[in-house]
């Protein structure tokens, strides 16, 4: 069974007809869906509840989905695209993820310019269809960029032939600026100067995917804390305050952020696979300063049905300089000193803003995670614009907070089923 694609280079596409040259019949409408259930089989061995987006008890929200496509090409070369999409994750709150205009510059160069998504990955342009792959999700160890999947800026594209091979080239300037959930907290994610070069190689069944971005990062939970430490520290004596290096370790404010990414996927007809590797190093910060993440997947059709497995690892480690930073200024007891003596003083709410302080460093600063996961999916196209899915995750994840407890080890597990569609 081959995959219906929406649109070259992505999932959804808004035109923007004011120029008044379109006409109705230019104008596309297409959609996706996504309805899931899911539920974590052992509570108790959840390292943070929820996780993956699912706790104690099953939900029928986190991974559900609703998208509508609407394009229409202006002419001469120029079309305008935006894509709209509301996600249960989010409470099904409609945003425009994407609206940006494209000019064909020549027969193989194009350049988009507005908010668009950034291809990271082998399945960027179609990340959030899911009936265009077997999993349920992709996978979110190499996925899962925390919300800095899309730009708004500049992209040149080169899409030639040569021989046997097609090769697509991409070229981007831009920035991004928004909040994201992360757990019981919002956070302020800037992401500015972005530069990146992308390559796809095609030929025959296979694809190559190329990836390499640079950019300035600000993340505005870890510098509320790191600023916050260094206040108080302050407040306490003048000589315990925090150098430039390091507060640099304790804040995220235009940390250099460098991604590399390869993939490769081939697919055969019964048979298809698809492996990627990503690493995330960003100079000075907190936590994750040197994340890697992969994953091997590999899939049988038969008929109607296609049986998946894949194998995922992620590794995002504390930062030593971090950690030296925390025990050699002795931060957490010197925090707590100082909100025990404004508590004794009658000075509450200094005594609760410090203990605020205190309590968010474990889970800002120790947050060092290793993980694996074994995926089994079951796909099973009933209709030709819809598929059922059935996926089981079992993982084994290592927490090393560093703060003398040791190692904490979790081994939870996921059941996924659900419906993708397009229409």
């Amino acid at each position: 069974m081959k995959v219906r694609v929406l649109t070259k280079g992505g999932a959804l596409a808004l035109a923007l007809s004011a120029a008044g040259n379109a006409s109705a019949s230019d104008l596309m409408i297409n959609g996706f869906a996504s309805f899931y259930y899911g539920s974590q089989l052992d509570h108790k061995e959840l390292p943070t509840d929820p996780h993956r987006g699912y706790g104690e008890t099953g939900n029928f929200q986190y991974d559900s989905q609703f998208g509508l496509q609407f394009s229409s090409q202006l002419g001469d070369g120029l079309s305008a695209t935006a894509q709209l999409t509301a996600e249960g994750r989010t409470s099904y709150e409609s945003k425009l993820s994407w609206a940006f205009m494209k000019y064909e510059l020549s027969d193989e160069w194009s350049v988009k310019a507005g908010r668009q998504r950034v291809p990271f990955f082998l399945f960027s342009d179609f990340q959030k269809v899911g009936y265009a792959y077997t999993w349920a999700t992709a996978p979110d160890e190499v996925y899962n960029l925390g919300g800095l999947e899309n730009t708004d800026g500049l992209m040149f594209e080169h899409l030639t032939d040569f021989g046997d091979f097609t090769s697509r080239t991409s070229f981007l300037f831009g920035s991004s600026s928004q909040t994201t959930n992360f757990g019981t907290r919002d956070l302020d994610i800037d992401n500015e100067n972005q530069l990146g070069l992308f390559w796809d190689l095609t030929y025959d069944a296979l694809t190559l995917h190329l990836t390499y971005t640079v950019s300035d990062l600000s993340i505005s939970a870890y510098n509320d804390v790191g600023n916050g430490i260094n206040e108080v520290l302050t407040g306490i004596n003048a000589a315990l305050a925090l150098t430039e290096d390091e507060l640099d370790q304790l804040t995220v404010d235009e940390d250099d952020v460098t991604y590399m990414g390869v993939g490769l996927s081939g697919d055969w007809g019964d048979w298809l696979a698809a492996a990627e590797y990503a690493s995330v190093k960003i100079d000075n910060s907190p936590v994750s300063s040197d994340r890697a993440a992969w994953y091997v997947f590999g899939a049988y059709r038969w008929d109607a049905f296609t049986f998946g497995l894949t194998y995922a690892d992620y590794s995002s480690p504390n930062n030593d300089d971090t950690i030296d930073v925390l025990t050699n200024k002795n931060i957490e007891a010197t925090l707590q000193g100082a909100a025990a003596g404004a508590a004794s003083g009658g000075d509450n709410f200094t005594a609760f803003s410090i203990n605020q302080l205190s309590e968010g460093i474990p889970g800002v600063y120790r947050a060092g995670e290793e993980s694996s996961s074994v995926t089994a999916t079951v796909r099973y196209d009933y209709h030709p614009s819809a598929s059922l899915k059935l996926e089981y995750i079992q993982e084994d994840i290592t927490l090393d907070p560093e703060d003398g407890t040791g190692e904490q080890e979790f081994s939870p597990a996921l059941v996924r089923v659900g419906i993708d569609l397009v229409f």
